[in-house]
């Protein structure tokens, strides 16, 4: 059996049997997972595409937080350092920092990357004010290994996380890590491509309070598949697509789209919708009963634009929260040193 056949049947497998088991995907068990914070290190282009472009190749190096078998270096750049920042109705200030180079036949990256709630109110359990203001804080610190084949790409990050929330006198800071991998094909003709990935497969190693005991409640533990498709008869267009599988919630899809403008401009948008409120929509449209406008899902509806050139790229997205929680604004920059 010859490499290409053996990773697929790996992939395989490892896809198949923990999303095929009862077991693994229980209601009982939803919002038990922690650190969810860990999902929200989008770049702009990311966000814009909605995490839909898991198994496109990017030169952008924080599709290693959607798949770390899609990393890829601009032909002729030896390393990449990129810094980008949000603002928005659900963070006052976040952002990553992260640095990207190649090491023989692997591609390596580290990164940093913060959540800054501000200040937040303390309220009692009878919604009374406490008069004492909270500051809480979540980091991650990630290193990824990606390693190019010719068609197959495969791909591992590991995550260290920590969150600070009160300063009580029984509060401390959680620690957590987790890892992702992922395996990614592409065409010859790099016209279409396919993925599979883990994110997010860990748990806490110190919990919230000092009680003398330690919960280890897991993370988000999230399969899923992507593909991307460039129409032939509109070359420019690479459509993108990919359904998200986790432990402990409802599975949604993803949905993108990236025009290029000549060679350095690009149009982004993207959407996504839970299965279950995808569900909900087709027996409205076939019935015309209400539903409950509802979605499982924060954001739903993004845009963006990028720029590219050989001494430096920018981006920008905006992105619509469903449920009237607000909008998010993103702007990133990397360069090639």
């Amino acid at each position: 059996m010859d490499l290409k056949r053996k990773v697929a049947l790996l992939a395989f497998w490892s896809l198949l049997l923990p999303t095929g088991a009862n077991a693994y995907f229980s209601q009982n068990d939803q919002g038990e997972e922690v650190f969810s914070f860990l999902s929200t290190f989008d770049s702009p282009r990311n966000a814009a595409l909605e995490k839909a472009a898991s198994a496109l190749p990017s030169t952008d190096p924080t599709i290693v937080q959607l798949n770390p078998a899609a990393l890829r270096l601009p032909e002729g750049t030896k390393r990449i350092a990129e810094i980008h920042w949000q603002t928005g109705d659900m963070a006052e200030n976040q952002g990553s920092i992260s640095y990207t180079s190649s090491y023989k036949w692997f591609l390596y990256q580290i990164s940093y990357n913060w959540l800054d709630y501000g200040s937040l109110t303390g309220y009692d359990e009878y919604g009374n004010e406490t008069g004492k203001d909270y500051n809480p804080l979540s980091q991650m610190a990630t290193a990824t290994v990606s390693f190019p084949m010719k068609h197959i790409h495969v791909g591992v990050t590991a995550k260290f996380a920590s969150e600070h929330l009160a300063d009580d006198a029984t509060d401390r800071t959680a620690w957590g890590a987790a890892f992702d991998w992922g395996i990614s094909w592409q065409s010859s003709s790099k016209i279409f491509g396919l993925a599979v990935f883990a994110r997010d497969f860990g748990c806490l190693l110190r919990d919230y309070v000092d009680d003398g005991e330690e919960a280890f409640y897991p993370m988000s533990q999230t399969f899923g598949i992507a593909g991307y498709y460039r129409p032939v008869i509109v070359p420019r267009l690479t459509l993108m697509a990919e359904s998200d599988f986790p432990r402990y919630a409802e599975p949604k899809l993803n949905l993108a789209g990236e025009y290029a403008l000549g060679q350095s401009f690009y149009i982004r948008a993207g959407f996504t919708r839970a299965w279950l409120d995808l569900t909900r929509d087709m027996k409205q449209l076939i019935s015309a009963d209400s539903r409950p406008d509802e979605a499982q899902t924060a954001r739903m509806l993004s845009a963006g634009l990028g720029y590219n050139s050989k001494l430096f790229s920018l981006d920008y997205a905006f992105s619509y929260l469903a449920q009237g929680l607000g909008f998010e604004h993103r702007i990133g920059l990397r360069v090639g040193l």
